[in-house]
């Protein structure tokens, strides 16, 4: 199997090699990832600006590649120009911090990536780790989850137009993991908590995002709720957002 790896840590993240050595080594794969942290871009891409890429050799895996891009740049430019493989796979993280909900999934790279390979016909699979302020991610914790997640989510069929949302809970040394449960997205904000910040000028106010996370609201049988309980949290994503329910509806409009 031919692996594409990528992240929006950027390619000297920690969390890269983490997902690296997760993966079987009979599979061949190649790093296609950002030049520099894109955290919290989304679907963005790339469209009317050039685009550079340096081939690489990386202390962690070898030859790979960086590009002064997003996540989604990296999958399109790896699936169009720079790999001739045919790739099966497209893995994104260990990302730095839990991509849950709704709102997170929208807003990530990390999961974009995963998602740009479904709208490319390929196997999708984002992986992200949760972590609690003041704790350092144990890295090699995280790699013996993913590597014991990726064969099984490499086996099951995947639904046509659908991607793999993996979260990996934040554990103390001294606690377990609580198993691993597949689950729908929760569909609650996070808290929308600013905080004003001195500016230059008079007409002119700043602010900053201080919402604590793991103060947000989640309802039981979600993907917050399942990490926040110490548990991996696994969701099947479809592509197309579209309100289907609302197609059939009595509304009408005049041409």
């Amino acid at each position: 199997m031919h692996i594409l790896l990528t992240n929006d840590d950027g390619i000297d993240a920690p969390g890269l090699p983490a997902m690296r050595r997760a993966i079987d080594p009979e599979h061949r794969v190649t790093v296609v990832a950002p030049v520099d942290e894109r955290s919290s871009c989304g679907h963005a891409a790339t469209m009317s600006e050039r685009l550079a890429v340096r081939r690489l050799e990386h202390e962690a895996f070898g030859e790979a590649f960086s590009v002064g891009g997003t996540p989604v740049d990296c999958v399109r430019l790896a699936l169009a120009e720079l790999v001739k493989i045919p790739i099966d796979v497209v893995l994104s993280g260990i990302n730095r911090g839990a991509n849950v909900s709704v709102v997170d999934v929208s807003q990530s790279g990390t999961v974009a990536a995963a998602r740009e390979a479904a709208f490319c016909g390929i196997r999708g699979i984002a992986v992200s780790q949760m972590f609690r302020k003041g704790m350092e991610v144990d890295w090699a914790r995280s790699t013996q989850t993913t590597a014991v997640l990726l064969p099984q989510l490499f086996d099951v069929p995947t639904p046509p137009a659908c991607f793999w949302n993996v979260n990996i809970p934040a554990l103390n040394p001294d606690e377990k993991l609580g198993g691993v449960r597949v689950v729908p997205l929760s569909r609650d904000q996070i808290p929308l908590v600013f905080a004003d910040e001195p500016v230059t000028t008079d007409d002119t106010t700043a602010y900053r995002y201080r919402g604590f996370y793991e103060t947000r609201r989640y309802e039981p049988g979600t993907d917050v709720a399942a990490v926040f309980g110490n548990e991996v949290a696994v969701t099947p994503i479809g592509i197309d957002p579209t309100h289907t329910p609302s197609l059939d509806s009595s509304l009408r409009f005049r041409g």
